[in-house]
C-alpha cells in the first residue's frame, strides 16, 4: 500500500508542477526526453517514475520556478516563484497552444485593466 501511495505522490507532484511551470505532457517530455506516453503512462500510474527521471524532472521545475519537495510523507508542498508564476500565466496565454474552439475569451482573463 505505502508503495502505491509513494507512486501516486510522485504522479500527482509531477502533473501538478508541470502545470505550475505552464508545460503541456508533450512540452515537459521534450524537456525530459522521453516520449510523451512516458508521461502520461506515468501520470496516470500505468507505470512507476525511475529515480533519475524523478531528479531530472525536479531540476527542471526548478530552474522553472517551480520548487516540488518529495520529502514529506504526508504531504506534497509545490511552490511557484513569482518568476516561474510570470513564464507561466504568459504560457497560457499563448493563443498557438490554444485549440480553435477555446482561443476566446482567454485574452480578457490575462489582461486585468487594474495591473
Amino acid at each position: 500500500m505505502e508503495n502505491t501511495f509513494d507512486n501516486g505522490k510522485i504522479a500527482v507532484g509531477l502533473r501538478t508542477a508541470r502545470a505550475a511551470a505552464g508545460w503541456n505532457q508533450q512540452e515537459f517530455a521534450e524537456r525530459m526526453g522521453v516520449a510523451k506516453s512516458t508521461v502520461a503512462r506515468i501520470e496516470t500510474l500505468e507505470m512507476a517514475a525511475r529515480g533519475d527521471f524523478i531528479i531530472k524532472a525536479i531540476r527542471l521545475f526548478r530552474d522553472a520556478g517551480v520548487d516540488m519537495d518529495l520529502s514529506d510523507p504526508h504531504e506534497l508542498p509545490i511552490t511557484v516563484s513569482k518568476s516561474g508564476l510570470s513564464v507561466a500565466i504568459d504560457a497560457l496565454g499563448d493563443q498557438t497552444k490554444r485549440r480553435s474552439d477555446r482561443k476566446s475569451g482567454i485574452a480578457s482573463l490575462l489582461h486585468d485593466d487594474n495591473d
